[in-house]
């Protein structure tokens, strides 16, 4: 009996050695892993500390050069500016407008047209300011319409020398149905007929000049918009050339 407790308390010592060296195996296995892990996990934050520092500088390379850049563009923008100015400047001081552009295009026209240089030159040179002009004389007539084909719808001027007369387009009234007299927002058409039968005609929106050499004398002609259904004729002339 004595042998069988001693045989008990044995294994019981036993097991419980054993019990405490899985234990203490356990724990060892347990702690190799925390430090596995903690060094792991130091190992990545190193590392993302690494990434990081490096997307810094990288982040700072690139704004260094979108400064540069923005700046070279905002250069280039301010040369770009003065540029456009001086071209601008330019343009306007050589580039004919108003009344120069009128001539030049006259110019162009006729010799496009086969005038020879020469002659233009010699017509322009021997062209003079107005010598001996007449006093201007305004004279009305009833503007001709696709309803009007009256009296009184034309003008004589120079003692016959030449004849103006128009016609326009029908006003509408409030129900759409055309009247006698000329619409004078709409584009007409101004006849200057010289003795002999040559026709002249001018067409356009209301008020147009114009002017013709008949013999030794110019005259200048400014049609306007008159009372309605009428067309005012301002007229003068002057020696010529």
């Amino acid at each position: 009996m004595s042998f069988m407790m001693q045989n008990s308390g044995g294994r019981y010592q036993r097991r419980k050695e054993e019990r405490r060296r899985n234990v203490m195996w356990f724990l060892i296995i347990v702690g190799s892993l925390c430090c596995v892990a903690y060094w792991w996990g130091a190992e990545n934050v190193r590392s993302s500390e690494v990434a990081y520092k490096q997307q810094a500088v990288n982040l700072k390379e690139e704004r260094k050069g979108l400064e540069q850049t923005i700046t070279s563009l905002r250069s280039e923008v301010q040369s770009t500016q003065v540029r456009y100015k001086q071209l601008e400047t330019k343009y306007q001081q050589e580039v004919p407008t108003g009344e120069f552009k009128q001539l030049t295009d006259l110019v162009k026209k006729q010799l496009d047209a086969g005038i020879k240089a020469e002659r233009m030159s010699f017509v322009i040179e021997a062209a003079s300011p107005p010598r001996n002009c007449s006093d201007s004389i305004t004279k009305r007539f009833v503007m001709n319409t696709p309803v009007y084909r009256g009296p009184h719808g034309n003008v004589a001027f120079g003692k016959g020398t030449i004849t103006v007369t128009g016609e326009g387009v029908s006003a509408v009234n409030t129900n759409g149905s055309p009247e006698a007299w000329y619409d004078s927002g709409k584009p007409v058409s101004i006849s200057f007929v010289q003795i002999g039968g040559k026709e002249i005609v001018k067409s356009g929106l209301l008020p147009i000049q114009h002017s013709m050499v008949v013999g030794n004398r110019e005259y200048r002609f400014t049609v306007a918009v008159g009372q309605r259904s009428f067309i005012s004729v301002t007229s003068d002339s002057c020696d010529y050339p």
